[in-house]
């Protein structure tokens, strides 16, 4: 009889310590499936975040691009339709564009009229016109004036060179033009700077922000399941 309680206590502790290992081994699986949990949604986390920053940044950059093609395609067109009004207002007022070049011939010798000879570049329909009255330009100089036929077409106006100081002048209405259109892409630039990059800027980083609380969010649910 004694044996055979002693055999059942000796089957009771078995139990009781078979009872205590399964709720370890239960306890540790439960915590290595919660720790688990945790660093899955610790590294979704940060890798979605990294994802919404990346996806923000490229799409910043662009967006940026695009805003930059499109005010250079705006420069373009506009420089485009400038020329086009300047060479059509040129040929239906000619003679009114010959008294503007031939005014700006004069008003420019404080600078160009010096020793011993001046050079003027035309282009070529302008040269054409004014070799036949050549007098009416050199008598405006105290130097000696040679006209030529510039080489390099332009829209009017004109270039000098003072032969023996090399040194050269641009009248030119084309780089008159492209001094004016320095100022007008300064000014267009500031626009699309100011307002278009800033605009969507706070658009995609509203997007990225709705997203990241939408990612909070699935995450609290998830909590929820385990």
């Amino acid at each position: 009889m004694y044996l055979i309680n002693k055999a059942k206590e000796e089957i009771k502790d078995l139990n009781q310590q078979m009872l205590y290992q399964k709720a370890e081994l239960k306890k540790s699986y439960l915590k290595k499936v919660n720790d688990n949990s945790i660093r899955i949604k610790t590294q979704f986390g940060e890798a979605y975040n990294n994802f919404l920053n990346k996806s923000l940044a490229s799409n910043l950059i662009q967006a940026k691009q695009s805003i930059l093609n499109l005010k250079n395609k705006v420069l373009e067109d506009l420089k485009s339709e400038f020329l086009n009004h300047l060479r059509e207002n040129i040929s239906k007022n000619y003679s009114n564009y010959l008294k503007f070049l031939i005014e700006s011939i004069r008003s420019s010798t404080q600078f160009i009229d010096k020793p011993p000879k001046v050079i003027l570049l035309l282009n070529q329909r302008d040269f054409r016109t004014m070799a036949k009255n050549s007098s009416t330009i050199k008598e405006i100089f105290k130097n000696e004036v040679e006209i030529l036929s510039s080489e390099e077409e332009f829209i009017g106006g004109f270039k000098a060179i003072i032969e023996d100081d090399k040194i050269s002048y641009n009248y030119s209405i084309d780089n008159l033009l492209a001094k004016n259109m320095i100022i007008i892409e300064e000014q267009i630039a500031k626009i699309f700077s100011e307002t278009e990059t800033e605009k969507l800027q706070q658009e995609f980083e509203k997007f990225i922000k709705n997203k990241k609380q939408e990612m909070k969010e699935y995450l609290k649910e998830y909590e929820q399941i385990g």
